[in-house]
């Protein structure tokens, strides 16, 4: 990243590097929601990586781990509560014997969306539209999920997720105008 005028900008923007005045401040904020909202995913990729490596080589260390959270005497028990209910579902699913799917769901999830944020914050084009159609299925998954079993919770993320893949969808038609075609 360079500075320009005070402000971060990622490289090879070309044209994008000084915008009109009128349009800096509404897609500088554009941009910055794009960038958190990516940032975001990556952190929920970590997150799924380390849960899938855990449950994987120690699934006795996730119970260690969540039960002094569901213990405290914390102000918000919403929080305890959907803790626990995550790590109970968690729990019938893999006495289930379905750890393997559990696993594998989070080791490629995990894996999928690092490899996405990575490619994306490095602004590599050819991986918009593998992106999208990526974070599109993960979308689909979800609202499957979310008609399976509501609640406002998946509501919330599957909106969260549907304004991530627009954009995904507005930065990738942004760059491939301000770069010139190659032939």
């Amino acid at each position: 990243m360079k500075e320009h005028g005070g402000v971060s900008r990622s490289r090879g923007r070309g044209a994008r590097d000084n915008p009109p005045a009128q349009t800096r401040g509404p897609a500088l904020l554009l941009e910055r929601v794009y960038r958190v909202g990516i940032i975001l995913k990556g952190v929920d990729g970590l997150i799924e990586l380390v849960s899938g490596l855990v449950l994987w080589l120690a699934p006795a260390l996730l119970r260690a781990i969540l039960a002094p959270v569901l213990r405290t005497e914390s102000d918000d028990a919403g929080l305890r509560v959907f803790i626990a209910h995550a790590a109970g579902r968690l729990d019938e699913t893999l006495a289930r014997g379905s750890s393997f799917f559990v696993i594998f769901f989070l080791l490629s999830h995990g894996i999928v969306k690092l490899v996405l944020v990575y490619c994306l914050l490095k602004e590599y084009l050819w991986v918009y539209p593998y992106a999208l159609a990526v974070l599109g299925l993960f979308a689909v998954y979800q609202i499957v999920v979310l008609v399976q079993r509501p609640s406002v919770a998946l509501v919330l993320l599957a909106i969260l997720d549907i304004v991530i893949i627009l954009l995904v969808w507005r930065e990738w038609r942004s760059l491939a105008r301000a770069r010139p075609q190659r032939t």
